[in-house]
């Protein structure tokens, strides 16, 4: 097994200095004025409580290159100090989506929080501790956009996030109908020290059907493991990540490898994998790859993205394989969380023992006939019988 490299320390958190002159909301629309919010963006994201890789300036500015539809627009609201400085950002846009039922729509949402490649945990960006005095001021941005959409759609919103009760309140205050349209399970382990601290917390049978399956992989397939964009370059880890994700779904290209989110994930890997804030744990047979895992570190927690494996090694449930391999890799990076992010899948069940939620929030623009014609029929449609539509799992047993 290959020596991890040290372990990523989370950033230290700057102080908060409170500035005692009057703050300023102002909406950024253009592509000049949201380049120039980079500066502050990331060592904003250093000091929010909520940690997201997807918050990043790298995730936001490509996404907002690659994967935005014809007629998204800029509605990032910025809360700043008397000298201009960003104090806290609420990363927005108006766009409409692709779902027939709401097509003709116009939404209010998070940046990079629907369509290709949208983002799993999405915040406004507002320092630790300033949550009670800085959110209720950055979220009067729903009032000033609340003419410019029929709707809002906030998409995996943490619920634990201390801006969620702001931002909750002031839906209700400024738009009708708000409520919690869904809420996913994003489930996660708490890393202990070592793999068999880990071990210990499941029961002998899982112990044992595991380390068989390893034993095999490694003694009849000379298994062995390796990390993309160091035993590999990134282009080829990218490579074989595409290859193996599309084994996985044979009648179709799953929303992964469309060619926006292909392209965007291509960007953010070359971008990421060289300081190894998005890394890629690979299982070799014979020195060819046959399964591997994608995913992201921000400050201390991993966030499990996507994987993929060979289908001629399904016998040894070459999928929990790799998986076991990622986590005892973070586990040696020194990271405290390993998130499998929302999915209601039963593998996820199985490897993690805790969840915390995310939510879809929802409101309606009180004076807009499309948000109370659409609100009408989706009513209508709900009272409709719907037969079960079981999740593709993955993973199998």
């Amino acid at each position: 097994m290959p020596k991890p490299p040290a372990p990523l320390h989370p950033m230290p958190r700057q102080p908060f200095r409170r500035r005692r002159t009057p703050l300023t909301l102002d909406i950024v629309r253009t592509q000049e004025d949201f380049l120039a919010l980079n500066t502050w963006w990331d060592a904003l994201v250093d000091q929010c409580e909520m940690r997201s890789p997807f918050l990043r300036w790298d995730y936001m500015c490509l996404w907002w290159s690659e994967c935005r539809e014809n007629d998204a627009r800029l509605a990032v609201g910025v809360l700043r100090d008397a000298e201009g400085v960003p104090l806290a950002i609420a990363p927005l846009m108006l766009t409409s989506v692709r779902d027939a039922g709401r097509r003709c729509l116009r939404h209010l949402s998070f940046l990079a929080g629907l369509g290709h490649a949208h983002g799993e945990r999405l915040d406004f960006i507002v320092p630790a501790g300033e949550e009670g005095e800085l959110t209720p001021r950055l979220c009067r941005v729903f009032d000033l956009l609340r003419d410019e959409c029929d709707t809002v759609r906030l998409n995996h919103l943490p619920e634990e996030s201390p801006n969620t009760p702001h931002i909750r309140a002031a839906l209700e205050e400024h738009f009708d109908r708000a409520c919690v349209l869904n809420r996913h399970a994003s489930r996660f382990i708490r890393l202990p020290a070592s793999w068999e601290a880990y071990e210990k917390r499941h029961t002998s049978d899982w112990r044992s059907k595991l380390r068989r399956r390893c034993k095999a992989f490694i003694h009849e397939h000379a298994g062995s493991v390796a990390l993309g964009g160091v035993d590999l370059t990134i282009q080829q880890s990218l490579d074989e990540l595409h290859r193996l994700h599309l084994m996985q779904w044979p009648e179709g290209v799953s929303s992964f490898l469309t060619e926006v989110s292909w392209r965007f994930h291509q960007r953010l890997a070359r971008r990421w994998m060289p300081d190894q804030h998005a890394v890629m744990p690979m299982l070799a047979s014979d020195g060819r790859v046959v399964a591997a895992m994608y995913g992201f570190i921000e400050r201390g927690e991993f966030f499990q993205y996507q994987m993929g494996w060979d289908q001629d090694f399904s016998r040894l449930s070459i999928g929990r394989l790799v998986i076991r391999w990622c986590i005892d890799y973070t586990i040696q990076r020194g990271l405290v969380v390993h998130d499998m992010l929302p999915g209601d899948y039963q593998y996820k069940k199985q490897w993690c023992e805790s969840s915390r939620w995310l939510l879809d929030l929802e409101a309606h623009n009180p004076r807009s006939w499309k948000a109370r014609a659409f609100h009408a029929l989706r009513a209508a449609r709900r009272m409709l019988p719907r037969g079960p539509n079981p999740p593709h799992d993955p993973i199998q047993s």
